[in-house]
């Protein structure tokens, strides 16, 4: 069977299923391929229930430790060339791991191995899908829930650069649009919603350069702290879609 090379993007954040906090960690690597891949058409789930779960149905820092060693030295090292690891998720007292798999019946029976010499109970659910719905329309981050990604990871960068990302600051914003007359329906809707314009208008691509055309953009700022970062950014994702333009991230200064 082929192999096929798979890149490693992996990522955490946590969403809402039925109104309830869950948490995913998802290979973003997978949608940054062309998918579906062929002959992976089944989709292995291995679920067990947690000892001693948190008010929000995920497992303490013990607890996790045990789960991310069942994962790296019983379960991943059962995976062969036509198996991989899409997914871990966290819902309700409970972990399941997604699997995607060109070969279920071999895989399964191997996966139920793996917690023999465990005390936790799998159970396993293999489901056919081919054109990987379970990944690219659950597992993987809805356009919030990544920019979310997006946010902890410069969270962190401030973090380790010694800010303090509960300080408040003026932090800046981009949106971009294909005309005008979009670029002035977001304007109105980012003022109301308290943003300062620093910049607004039309960008000419750089001279000699063919492979961009023209564009509108708004550079704005709200004082508020990177801790509390994702609400804003939100809120401009929705004036973006409401506006039909797009959403390109912040930066903000370091507060040491």
């Amino acid at each position: 069977m082929q192999k096929i090379e798979i890149p490693e993007n992996w990522a955490v954040y946590i969403g809402r299923v039925e109104d309830k906090p869950a948490m995913f960690r998802v290979n973003l690597g997978l949608g940054e391929i062309d998918l579906p891949l062929p002959q992976f058409t089944y989709c292995v789930q291995v679920s067990v229930p947690l000892k001693n779960p948190d008010q929000n149905g995920f497992s303490f820092d013990k607890e996790r430790n045990v789960l991310y060693n069942i994962e790296d030295t019983l379960l991943i090292p059962k995976l062969k060339e036509t198996d991989l690891l899409a997914a871990v998720f966290s819902f309700e007292g409970s972990i399941t791991w997604y699997f995607y798999s060109q070969d279920a019946a071999t895989l399964v029976p191997l996966l139920e191995e793996a917690f023999n010499t465990t005390d936790y109970t799998a159970e396993v659910e293999v489901v056919t899908d081919p054109e990987w719905k379970t990944y690219s329309e659950f597992l993987y981050p809805n356009i919030y829930e990544y920019q979310s990604i997006k946010n902890s990871e410069v969270q962190r960068h401030c973090e380790e650069s010694g800010d303090h990302t509960d300080q408040q600051r003026p932090i800046e914003h981009w949106l971009y649009f294909d005309t005008e007359k979009d670029m002035n329906n977001a304007l109105s809707k980012v003022i109301a919603l308290g943003y300062k314009v620093e910049d607004s208008g039309r960008v000419e691509p750089e001279e000699g350069d063919t492979s961009q055309d023209a564009y509108y953009h708004l550079i704005l700022s709200k004082v508020n702290t990177v801790d509390d970062i994702n609400s804003d950014t939100w809120d401009l994702i929705d004036v973006a879609l409401d506006t039909n333009g797009q959403y390109d991230g912040w930066e903000t200064i370091l507060v040491k």
